[in-house]
């Protein structure tokens, strides 16, 4: 079966917004960073405001604020900075997961405009990272041995959702009417002295 043109350059998200008109999604594919520290990058601001994320992810890049390396933390020093995300452990500033982070966070904001949302109620409800294909290169050892010399590039996906202002239930001029149990009403008419 042939497929259409549009059809075929449709793309996937792993999750689709529970609101679509109120949603704005951007993606990236084969980023030339490591997979590693783009995850822990993306799951620092999670469920954040965009203008929190970008004023955070900004203060990374200046080293005044840190991404806490939670999952892969190997080998990676301790960070006093840290502490201000509840975290006592590893942290680092991967400064080109960064960068491309901002960048998808202005193109997901684009994306919004386009669609006449209100760019400053904006949130991050997803974002995920996942592996792209290995970069394959060659290193030379001792002994004219050749080994595999491997990057580990990723694609992100990122979907931002205007927040929804709560409205407060207007209150009934009338007192709340109490529902009661079968117990309670079968007491209720014995205490009244009327049968049933």
């Amino acid at each position: 079966e042939k497929k259409s043109a549009a059809e075929r350059k449709m793309v996937k998200y792993a999750r689709e917004p529970e609101n679509p008109v109120k949603s704005a999604k951007a993606r990236a594919s084969d980023l030339r960073t490591s997979f590693k520290n783009m995850r822990e990058t993306a799951m620092a601001i999670k469920g954040m405001e965009l203008s929190k994320a970008r004023n955070y992810l900004g203060k990374v890049l200046l080293k005044k604020d840190v991404i806490p390396l939670r999952r892969f933390s190997g080998s990676a020093g301790r960070s006093n900075l840290c502490k201000t995300h509840g975290h006592y452990g590893p942290g680092r500033f991967p400064e080109k997961s960064v960068k491309h982070l901002l960048d998808l966070l202005t193109n997901a904001e684009s994306n919004a405009e386009v669609k006449s949302l209100d760019t400053d109620s904006l949130h991050i409800t997803h974002i995920q990272v996942n592996q792209a294909q290995h970069g394959r290169r060659r290193t030379y050892r001792a002994h004219g041995r050749i080994n595999a010399y491997m990057s580990s590039p990723c694609h992100v996906e990122i979907v931002l959702t205007e927040k929804e202002e709560s409205v407060k239930k207007p209150e009934e001029d009338g007192a709340l009417t109490v529902r009661k149990t079968k117990k309670q009403l079968a007491q209720a008419r014995l205490k009244s002295g009327s049968s049933a």
